[in-house]
């Protein structure tokens, strides 16, 4: 199998998911993110010449693959309860906010916003690393705060299913000192991971972090095409989120006119005309595995079926569970037992996907000599179906994603 061996072959072979850590890991000016409006994408440009892109640069890239087993042993500890769909994790259980503004413009249980806040309130971190959508003329952008206040986390609610840079402004928390919680996708907490090893202080800048269960996610093209969609100019929109108002909740766009559109999640999604992310697409981590806490939906009739919303919650690290079991006893959150096998159901199309269909799927690009990101988890050979593969990619390489091998 390829694998990329720098920076620069990342964002050739199209594997970079635009986290900002390589510039981040790099001194002050040595790098920086583009926003590249023609692929939607921020991309890492590097300025000082004395850079490789083979450096440090590139040891803490997620886009290249990441030792997922190997960082849990070292983050988490050998003993804890595993398994091949989630990962380590101490706790698994069903919860929700007590706070119903929270609530109100949650996606499900507002969870990942309830702890956020009580960390901040608790004084256990002194900001939020998380990231909100700025309008500047050219549509919704992401662009990543460091929230210290519940007013300010609730700019970030609103599920960034697009590029981010979050990890790009981890140098900036340890330039203004204090700690911090990380909030990100399983790839830019696993970016952040990569560069602890690199730099062990930042772990007590970041003694926490958050990331969402993720399937992956489009560029900046398919959020402007989906607000055209609606009769709507991407450059004159005030308001954009995803999902939020409930669970399963709704794209909502605001126009500076004072329209409005909306659209139930995920039926939004089945009007694309953009594939995933080439990295998405032969990533092997759905749940947040490096993540201290990982949280999603709860795909699960009982809780379909309930008229209050519920989130999951996995901790894997013995701080975030003591966190969590705090948040319960003051009555920030209520919970409800739920199984490991339960979770599993709750999220088995994108498991399979992830782990089931994936040896197939890396088996049939290797054939075709595409440059790929390489894991440290053996995954099974006996599941999915080479011919599935074989057609979905076809697909994808119609648009482009999969790009230059």
């Amino acid at each position: 199998m390829r694998v990329p061996h720098s920076i620069q072959e990342v964002v050739r072979s199209r594997l970079c998911i635009s986290c900002g850590a390589c510039v981040s890991a790099t001194a002050p000016g040595g790098m920086k993110m583009v926003l590249d409006e023609s692929e939607g994408i921020y991309r890492p440009e590097i300025v000082d010449p004395k850079i490789t892109g083979k450096g440090v640069e590139f040891a803490v890239c997620p886009g290249k693959g990441v030792p997922l087993r190997q960082l849990a042993r070292e983050v988490f500890g050998a003993g804890k309860e595993s398994c091949l769909e989630l990962g380590t994790f101490e706790t698994v259980v069903a919860a929700r906010s007590t706070n119903e503004e929270i609530l109100a413009a949650a996606s499900s249980g507002g969870v990942m916003t309830a702890i956020a806040a009580y960390l901040l309130e608790t004084g256990r971190v002194d900001g939020v690393l998380t990231s909100v959508f700025s309008h500047d003329g050219k549509g919704p952008r992401t662009q990543t705060i460091i929230a210290r206040s519940l007013q300010d986390l609730f700019k970030g609610q609103g599920s960034k299913y697009c590029p981010t840079t979050t990890n790009q402004m981890v140098a900036e928390c340890v330039r203004k000192g204090g700690k911090y919680l990380f909030i990100g996708t399983p790839c830019q907490v696993a970016a952040l991971r990569l560069a602890m090893r690199q730099d062990a202080s930042l772990k007590a800048v970041f003694p926490l972090n958050m990331a969402n269960f993720c399937g992956g996610y489009r560029d900046f093209r398919d959020l402007d095409a989906m607000i055209t969609r609606h009769g709507m100019n991407p450059a004159q929109t005030q308001f954009f989120r995803f999902r939020g108002g409930g669970q399963p909740g709704s794209m909502l766009i605001v126009s500076q006119d004072g329209r409005k559109a909306t659209e139930p999640y995920p039926d939004y999604g089945r009007h694309s005309t953009q594939a995933k992310q080439k990295r998405c697409t032969f990533c092997i981590d759905g749940t947040g595995e490096l993540a201290d806490f990982a949280c999603g939906d709860a795909w699960l009739p009982r809780f379909a079926s309930d008229s209050k919303p519920w989130s999951i919650v996995l901790t894997r690290s013995p701080l975030a569970t003591e966190v969590f079991h705090c948040m319960v006893n003051e009555h920030r959150i209520v919970t409800q037992p739920v199984t490991r096998d339960e979770v599993i159901t709750s999220q088995r199309h994108n498991l399979d996907s992830k782990k089931f269909r994936q040896f197939k799927r890396v088996r049939v690009c290797s054939a075709l000599g595409m440059m790929l990101p390489e894991w440290d988890t053996p995954l099974p050979s006996h599941t999915g179906s080479y011919a599935q593969e074989i057609r979905i990619l076809l697909g994808k390489l119609k648009s482009r994603i999969l790009g230059s091998v």
